[in-house]
């Protein structure tokens, strides 16, 4: 048992590793301002996607040949005090590594695909710093046997998402758009780190595989139910702002500003699954409350309801994607809530490979749709094109058209009620930081600067 011991651990660390090797190497070079080639810069990040994703198949392969249904692999040696510890965990079990699979997988053709992509763009090296650090986020967050290296792995994939639909920062859209996504993330990570702080106040530790064993029926009965509860109702709410539920969709047709390969990989395939991830890892807690269980299947099926109207009247196709995604998402999360757990995994894996193929592949449908004009003819080619839609007469068939037009009032509403406040708050206490720091320096803030004290 040994040897399977060491070769669990190998395998383990080369699918951590890699990517953080990859990232820290990525890193290391823009900060030092060194010009990599682009093909250097596309060997070393596909090398280290697959050697990962190698040693995702070889535990995969170790779990079936010698029965092995669930591992633990702490790479760091736990952080203790008196009355708290953080421990850096990582937890494999099926869930864990179907989830890494795909995401190493779909990161490696996306790797491959921005290779040409992002062919003499000025950013290229910068957009793969982003994407590494994408990368070993998504593992991270994937493989963690407890919420603290969860919260990790989250930050890294919301701060590189952030980053990468401002990816194009000369245009004023791109950088506000993501600083609506950023705001948006910034209220998952406080409620995740919240949720984090009530599981170790009830249960004394945060490790994955202890609730897994637990159930909910154990853990009703071991600990103080309503403080669970409000932790499952911030990991739901966490979980809504990272998958885009309603009322938080806004921020998703947003993100399309960024790069194709980021659009793929972000919010077709990988970071809008991860809020129904962290759902389905803690769905013991979820089950715990019917009443939370409910209404986490209500905001799925309402999304998914919302989404599919708005899908029908968008006329650009990333944004028709945007929302045929939500919509996906919306009846995956219904499942998680009712009790479900291989459906919902089988239909991330099923609607993640879906959407990233049609991600890639909507740029070039208008050029594959004039080759098929000109090889059979505007004629022939109608004959095979969708009846186009005609618009609606009646009182609520004009209301619903009006209210999917306008997206449902959801960018609106994230404006008015979350990125405004947010920003106004920014402001409120940089100027009071200004103004501190004046009192502290002996300076009178009222008083209008010197040229001296301006320069």
């Amino acid at each position: 048992m040994n040897g399977i011991e060491s070769a669990l651990d190998f395998f383990a660390a080369m699918a951590i590793f890699s990517p953080l090797a990859l990232a820290f190497f990525m890193l290391l070079a823009f900060v030092f301002q060194i010009k990599l080639p682009e093909k250097i810069i596309a060997l070393v990040v596909e090398l280290s996607v697959f050697i990962a994703l190698a040693g995702i198949i070889g535990l995969v392969f170790l779990f079936l040949s010698n029965g092995v249904t669930k591992w633990g692999y702490e790479p760091f040696p736990t952080f203790h005090l008196e009355s708290f510890h953080f421990d850096f965990e990582f937890y494999f079990d099926w869930l864990s590594l179907s989830f890494a699979t795909l995401a190493l997988l779909l990161c490696f053709v996306i790797a491959f695909f921005s290779q040409r992509y992002m062919h003499r763009e000025p950013g290229y090296q910068r957009f793969f710093v982003l994407y590494s650090i994408f990368v070993s986020g998504i593992v991270i967050a994937s493989l963690s046997g407890t919420i603290e290296s969860l919260f990790v792995g989250w930050e890294m994939v919301g701060l590189s998402s952030a980053l990468l639909v401002a990816f194009f920062h000369e245009r004023i859209m791109p950088t506000r758009n993501g600083l609506h996504l950023w705001i948006v993330y910034r209220i998952s990570d406080a409620a995740l780190f919240l949720a984090s702080y009530l599981l170790h106040h009830a249960l004394g530790q945060g490790f994955f595989q202890a609730i897994l064993e637990q159930g909910s029926e154990g853990l009703a009965n071991e600990v103080s139910s309503p403080v669970l509860v409000g932790a499952g109702v911030l990991i739901f709410l966490a979980s809504a702002c990272k998958s885009a539920l309603f009322p938080f969709s806004g921020w998703l047709p947003r993100a399309m500003e960024g790069p194709t390969p980021t659009s793929a990989i972000f919010y077709g395939a990988l970071s809008i699954h991860l809020g129904a991830f962290l759902l389905l890892r803690l769905n013991p807690i979820v089950q715990l409350s019917p009443i939370l269980a409910w209404t986490v299947v209500f905001f799925g099926l309402l999304t998914a309801l919302v989404s599919g109207i708005i899908a029908n009247a968008q006329t650009d196709i990333k944004s028709i994607l945007a929302y045929a995604t939500l919509t996906q998402v919306g009846i995956i999360i219904a499942e998680i809530g009712f009790g479900l757990e291989l459906l919902p995994l089988i239909h991330i894996i099923g609607h993640a490979s879906l959407r990233t193929y049609q991600f890639l592949r909507a740029p070039s449908s208008f050029a594959y749709y004039k080759s098929l004009e000109e090889s059979l003819g505007r004629t022939n080619l109608n004959k095979y094109a969708p009846k186009g839609r005609s618009i609606p007469t009646g009182t609520l068939s004009l209301a619903i058209y009006s209210f999917a037009l306008n997206r449902g009032g959801m960018d609106s509403m994230l404006e008015k009620f979350i990125t405004k406040p947010f920003v106004q708050m920014f402001k409120l206490a940089d100027i009071f930081e200004k103004k501190w720091g004046s009192m502290l320096a002996g300076v009178d803030p009222s008083k209008p600067k010197t040229q001296e004290e301006r320069s």
